[in-house]
């Protein structure tokens, strides 16, 4: 068979990344609906699966509770697809349509108690009332072509069919496939085709407006769906016949053979009749009175099964009596698995009895209990639901039974879970931006103190081995307030050439410093794996993983191995990673310990989520993890058995290089001439960069105060030719004290630091006069590097 799409199509599709979302129109079996199971099913759906099976896709099916809120999701992107749109096509400009697939007459529907035959124009020169659901299109043409028809909307068909049915309003407007689901289904006995119109349904598929190349795919998919195909399903869900429907509902010669014979039997037993006239007014009020508890009890359990909430009945000894739609969806049990069945099975371990005895005490008193606990699904997952629990009694005021309302609020608390976490980390990021200015300043002086110190201390002597571990604990101090600040989301990741092996090989000593000695690390770390990456993000990465290695081996010990390697992938296994080919480096974290369930190994990078107790793991360690990873470009996955370990994988590009020597970067200074001021509100930083730029033989005017400073350069604005101002300072900022010096002097080159500010990001070199921003604490190298640089200039 010919595949009647396109290389540009069948590339598009193989290029979708997720499944495509299909809602189901509500309130349109047969048509199409999901089961308390899940399933998809209806006449729609056998068009929708063969589209399927023929495109070689996947739909992820959901049913929205209304037509308002089905038009909802699709306006705002969260359905790719209607499978079933019977809505004028000119009404939605955010979605495209295939032609009509499936074409559907209506007819009209009355109680068996309305003879004549019925058509709209008829029902509006009788003022008949007709009943019609609402947000439906045949509202729109009874309202154009038959105004004086009174309608009264309901809330789907099976409601306008009930109201009918009890001769509440005199008829409906509906296809026969419909129809004859619903009587069939529901037992109605009393309704008759009294007539058919000229609307029809006309079904088609609605697809976003920014998806057309979709559009044009679904369309050729019903466009090879055959004749014969298409009769097959008409078939298989249309039971009842038109033509065998209407002439058992409207047949008169067969009722006028029932009239003639009721009056003949009328005749012949006149006197038994009037005899027992009496019996039959007391009979005929029975009847009334069973009616309106039938029309009550249909009612309320209509109600009951189209509540969006999960509703269950139990009786006193707490087993299942009724389990309406919702709580179906809800636990994914079947009706027949859940009545007569305790309400244990729903309940998961976590409240001790007296939470039941308090419970069932409040209902016994006959009070209504409200309060919050977690069910579990048929799979095993759990529900956090809020409950309303309201007694029921008999005359005799015995309690009979327990009517509980469920309401599902699993997603709601996540969110607040979510909150919260967001909250901490806002919090950890404003105290990082609070202190991170102030700390780096204190780096930079410590750095900086040692720095002039080196040149007078004897090379290989005791001192100038100590200054320089000082510059090392200070690069150390950096790197970590560095790495608080991308943590907390207020400075973007440093990406440089990192030595994925050396870093491992600093991760390990940590390690066996912290991880108990019952559990061994062991290494192999090939050479030339380096990659681009934020070294301090890289570090958390590691650490993270191999301090998830430890807890895993906390109780019975175990072995933690760390090993890597450079590695090409080819296209193919390139492909199944979601990577490109190449070359890659290769970190593999692997451990002994107690392993990782398959349930929870599919959700182990998800935000929040954790298996360690409750104060012990906030379930935000891998989910970081896997975003580092996937910002480098990298991939990262997990094997592990329950019982039997756990390996996590990381793929990294390689880049080849070799780590830049900042020490010898840009080789020895010359001695500079100019005359430089100087702003800080830091004395040690003062000193610092005063004597590191007078050594080089630089003439500096240093400000504690950047209003001072202002003010002298606006006294001599020839005097200086360049100016270093620090960013955070009482009473003027250095962004603004560069602006006000600028517009006096606009030549003049400024050189701005800081240590931390919010202000530094929007900040970039050309505007105000800036020519150079540094970032504290930095080498006084760089800094005397800048000014010669600019005072060349």
């Amino acid at each position: 068979m010919t595949d009647p799409l396109s290389d540009t199509e069948r590339a598009w599709l193989a290029d979708l990344k997720h499944p495509i979302v299909l809602a189901v129109t509500p309130d349109t079996r047969p048509l199409e609906y999901v089961d308390a199971q899940g399933e998809y099913h209806g006449m729609v759906a056998d068009y929708m699966h063969r589209v399927a099976a023929d495109l070689d896709i996947e739909f992820t099916v959901v049913e929205p509770a209304n037509m308002q809120e089905l038009m909802r999701l699709v306006e705002e992107r969260k359905v790719d697809v209607i499978a079933a749109f019977a809505g004028n096509p000119a009404n939605t400009d955010y979605m495209l349509f295939t032609n009509p697939y499936l074409e559907l007459s209506t007819a009209i529907l009355a109680n068996r108690s309305e003879k004549d035959p019925l058509t709209l124009s008829v029902m509006a020169e009788k003022k008949m009332e007709l009943a019609l659901p609402k947000s439906y299109d045949v509202l729109s043409y009874v309202a154009k072509f038959y105004p004086s028809v009174h309608v009264q909307t309901t809330y789907n068909y099976l409601a306008a069919l009930l109201h009918v049915s009890f001769n509440e309003i005199d008829a409906t407007i509906i296809s026969l496939p419909q129809a004859s689901y619903f009587i069939e289904e529901k037992g109605i006995t009393n309704l008759r085709v009294a007539g058919y119109t000229d609307y029809r349904l006309y079904y088609r598929m609605g697809v976003r407006s920014d998806m057309p190349i979709l559009a044009d795919i679904l369309q050729k998919a019903l466009d090879s769906i055959t004749p014969v195909e298409r009769e097959r399903i008409l078939k298989r869900w249309v039971h009842l016949q038109q033509d065998y429907l209407s002439a058992f509902f409207s047949n008169r010669f067969i009722w006028y053979i029932l009239v003639s014979i009721a009056s003949f039997t009328l005749l012949a037993f006149s006197g038994i009749i009037f005899w027992n006239r009496t019996l039959q007014l007391r009979v005929n009020e029975r009847t009334k009175e069973l009616k309106r508890e039938l029309k009550d009890r249909t009612r309320f359990l209509a109600a009951l099964d189209q509540a969006e909430d999960g509703i269950f009945i139990l009786d006193t000894d707490g087993f299942l009596e009724y389990v309406n739609a919702s709580l179906l969806n809800l636990t994914l049990y079947s009706e027949e698995e859940m009545l007569g069945q305790h309400i244990s099975m729903l309940r998961a371990a976590k409240h001790p009895q007296e939470f039941f005895e308090n419970l069932w005490g409040v209902l016994r008193s006959g009070g209504v209990w409200r309060g919050e606990t977690i069910y579990v699904k048929k799979n095993g997952e759990h529900i956090a639901a809020e409950v309303t629990a309201t007694p029921v009694f008999d005359d005799n005021g015995s309690l009979i039974n327990v009517i509980e309302l469920i309401r599902d609020v699993t997603e709601k608390r996540k969110m607040e879970e979510h909150l919260k976490q967001s909250q901490k980390l806002e919090e950890l990021g404003t105290l990082a931006g609070g202190i991170a200015h102030d700390f780096n300043n204190i780096i930079a002086a410590i750095s900086g103190y040692a720095e002039l110190a080196l040149p007078a201390a004897e090379q290989g002597s005791r001192v100038r081995t100590n200054l320089e571990r000082i510059q090392k604990v200070a690069e150390r101090a950096r790197a970590m307030v560095h790495q608080i600040l991308v943590f907390s989301r207020r400075r973007k990741p440093e990406r440089v050439l990192v030595n994925v092996s050396l870093m491992v090989e600093e991760v390990l000593q940590l390690l066996r410093s912290s991880l108990p000695s019952t559990i061994e690390i062991t290494s192999v770390l090939a050479d030339d794996c380096t990659v681009m990456a934020d070294a301090s993000q890289l570090h958390q990465v590691v650490m993270n993983l191999g301090t998830n290695a430890g807890y895993a081996m906390r109780t019975e010990g175990g072995t933690l191995h760390l090993s890597t390697s450079k590695v090409m992938l080819n296209a193919e296994d390139a492909r199944l990673s979601g990577l490109s080919a190449g070359w890659y480096v290769s970190l593999i974290v692997e451990d002994t310990g107690e392993g990782i369930s398959e349930q929870n190994v599919r959700r182990i990078f998800d935000p929040f989520f954790t298996t360690k107790p409750k104060g012990e793991g906030t379930g935000m360690g891998l989910s970081m993890v896997h975003g580092i990873i996937t910002s480098m470009r990298g991939h990262i996955a997990v094997e592990s058995t329950e019982g039997d370990g756990t390996r996590f994988i990381i793929l990294l590009p390689y880049s080849k290089g070799e780590q830049a020597d900042k020490a010898g970067n840009g080789g020895s200074l010359m001695d500079g001439r100019g005359r430089v001021m100087l702003v800080d509100d830091e004395h040690d930083l003062v000193h610092v960069y005063t004597a590191a730029l007078e050594d080089l033989g630089y003439d500096v005017e240093a400000f504690n105060d950047p209003s001072e400073a202002l003010k002298a350069f606006r006294a001599a604005p020839d005097h200086f030719d360049i100016v270093i101002t620090d960013q955070t300072m009482p009473k003027l900022t250095g962004d603004k004290l560069a602006a006000a010096i600028h517009a006096i002097r606009p030549e003049v080159p400024i050189v701005l630091c800081s240590g931390y500010s919010d202000a530094i990001d929007s900040i970039t070199e050309g505007t105000s006069g800036i020519r150079k921003v540094l970032l504290k604490p930095f080498e006084l190298r760089e800094l005397a590097r800048s000014v010669q640089l600019l005072v060349r200039r």
